[in-house]
């Protein structure tokens, strides 16, 4: 696997490439950092690029999507901007994942590795109810991952709101646990979610209240 680590903050890019090496031990991993890290640089080879936008002009909306798009590997971008707004229009352009430049090694470990597998990363911040600086609601930007969902993946989803095991879930839907864990898999993929608590959530937070009746 190549790996291409780019930013303006050497240390930075070095202590990514120290997390890359730790992660893939057989990566090649190239650092470029400098006050202008996108000049001449060439992606082609990369099969994971990250990219470290931080809040200068490396995070311009513009910026980004000029490098997406002459870019064919994974993109995974850490920034010091995570307002919802921003972190919506950089999903947009089509990167693998935004990851704030304030969370822990830990978590920064188990995004990357949810990206190399083919899955999309998100803030916990694009999740909330009422989350400022969306262009549109954040259930808009959930639903548009929930209409990729077979009808069957969204019976899944649904029963995952109710906090349902796989083993109960296979039985309420007469289909084998094998097939639950598959379902609950592509969910997590196509919502761009870590894990099923979070898919549990949009569930949760898709579904209509219900109807209270007028008292006659």
């Amino acid at each position: 696997m190549h790996v291409l680590i780019i930013g303006e903050q050497p240390i930075f890019c070095e202590g990514l490439a120290t997390v890359i090496r730790r992660l893939y031990s057989s990566a090649e991993t190239r650092v470029v950092a400098g006050p202008r890290p996108l000049s001449g640089v060439d992606t082609s080879l990369a099969d994971l690029v990250l990219f470290d936008a931080g809040s200068g002009a490396l995070s311009d909306v513009e910026v980004l999507s000029d490098f997406v798009s002459k870019t064919n590997g994974k993109i995974a971008l850490f920034s010091d901007r995570s307002s919802p707004g921003f972190v919506r229009e950089v999903m947009d352009l089509g990167v693998a994942g935004f990851i704030p430049k304030s969370m822990s090694i830990n978590l920064v470990e188990s995004a990357l590795r949810m990206i190399e597998m083919g899955g999309r990363y998100v803030p916990d911040i694009l999740l909330t109810l009422e989350a400022e600086g969306f262009a549109e609601s954040s259930g808009t930007f959930v639903g548009a991952g929930q209409e990729k969902l077979t009808p069957r993946q969204r019976q899944v989803l649904q029963e995952l709101g109710k906090g349902r095991s796989n083993q109960e879930i296979a039985r309420v839907l007469g289909i084998s646990i094998a097939t639950v864990k598959l379902h609950v898999n592509a969910i997590l993929q196509s919502l761009g979610v870590r894990n099923r608590t979070e898919a549990a959530i949009i569930a949760l937070r898709s579904t209509p209240p219900p109807r209270v009746e007028d008292p006659v």
